[in-house]
């Protein structure tokens, strides 16, 4: 038994920290992590799939993907992309997580900064140390910057000291300012506010690591190309958008009418980017065109995928878990916030990391929801 459950942390340690790199290896080590849970215990296994409710609206995306295969066309690889919504119910581990998931983070940061120094170094522009040019090939600049939130939730849930926790948030926070993600930052700021809402104040010099945060945005803002802030606010004109704001509009323009073309069942994840491109040359939507956008908003995705029947699995998933399960409002509240207003701008959960960070950051907040329903008991 210790055996297995030494196994068990080694792959969910391993898919923590190969999240970032490898969506195939990650795959696998949450699988093996399941894995070695169930086989250890099937009984409890089947036990605990009776108190699952809490984990239902994960399940709902499952449902959604699943059931929406029987009248579309579907690809494998979208089936196994949801499934860390499922594994995490059984290989979700707290003191593991932990552990693994700040070390994780530091791996990533050293690795992008440190990548981005050689480069440097042999003579690239400083730009390669900021926005696209510092995550040279990696997921997009939402998918690090919430991994990177996540492993700072993580370090200060831990037993490391206040010094190092401190340190450890501050380098996220410059290295979040650095990826000039807006809307990664706004949704920061939203959760903050909740944060600071319920908890009354923020901690001891969280202003200073704020200013970290700036200070990396400044230089991005100065030094990365087209990160500009005029560059975010443009009028909405298709043969023109570039912008974040105006390209944002325009595909969910074009969205919507695909929408209302199929209301009930979507285009299915095989045609829908067909139809979108088939959309944007119609539209003259050059940026679209050229680069195959997606919508760059989960709501609306899933809308164009599985149309009002799958939304409807989907939501009676979520009222059906909100009616059983225990909450701890702070962090369910905190999750919704920061994912929610993520999902406005992009189309996180068709990548395997957006999932798996929803996944992860869901599976934490019901752990958390069941310990203070605990408490409460006692």
């Amino acid at each position: 038994m210790e055996s297995q459950r030494i196994i068990h942390r080694f792959f969910l340690s391993l898919w923590l920290i190969l999240l970032p790199f490898w969506d195939l290896g990650a795959g696998l080590a949450l699988v093996l992590a399941f894995l070695a849970v169930v086989w250890r215990d099937r009984t409890a296994a089947k036990v605990k799939w009776l108190q699952s409710a809490s984990f239902w609206p994960l399940w709902g995306i499952v449902a959604m993907v699943g059931i929406a295969g029987l009248w579309h066309e579907s690809e494998l690889e979208t089936h196994l992309r949801v499934l860390p919504c499922m594994l995490l119910f059984w290989a979700f581990d707290r003191e593991t997580i932990q552990k693994a998931l700040p070390l994780g983070g530091l791996i990533l940061m050293l690795y992008l900064l440190g990548s981005g120094a050689v480069r440097f170094l042999e003579g690239a522009d400083f730009s390669t140390l900021l926005y696209r040019g510092l995550l040279e090939g990696l997921h997009q600049h939402v998918y690090i910057g919430s991994y990177l939130l996540i492993a700072v939730v993580a370090v200060w849930t831990g037993r490391l000291g206040w010094r190092i926790k401190g340190l450890y948030t501050a380098l996220v926070l410059f290295f979040l300012g650095l990826l000039g993600a807006k809307m990664l930052i706004l949704s920061t700021f939203l959760s903050v506010l909740w944060f600071v809402y319920h908890r009354g104040r923020l901690p001891a010099k969280a202003g200073w690591a704020g200013l970290l945060l700036v200070l990396g945005f400044v230089l991005t803002q100065a030094f990365s190309e087209g990160r500009a802030l005029g560059h975010v606010l443009k009028p909405v004109d298709p043969y023109w958008a570039t912008g974040s704001v105006d390209t944002r509009v325009v595909q969910a323009q074009a969205t919507w009418t695909l929408i209302q073309e199929r209301p009930w069942t979507g285009w299915g994840t095989v045609e829908k980017q067909a139809a979108l491109d088939s959309r944007y040359t119609e539209m003259n939507y050059r940026f679209g065109m050229k680069r195959h956008l997606n919508v760059h908003n989960q709501f609306l995705e899933w809308a164009l995928s599985y149309g009002l029947v799958g939304i409807g699995v989907l939501l009676l998933s979520w009222i059906v878990a909100f009616r059983l399960a225990p909450w701890e409002p702070f962090s369910l509240g905190l999750v919704l916030i920061y994912f929610g207003s993520l999902w406005l701008t992009e189309s996180m959960m068709e990548r395997s990391l957006g999932v798996s960070l929803f996944a992860l950051a869901w599976a934490w907040m019901v752990d958390q929801s069941k310990s203070q329903s605990s408490e409460l008991d006692v």
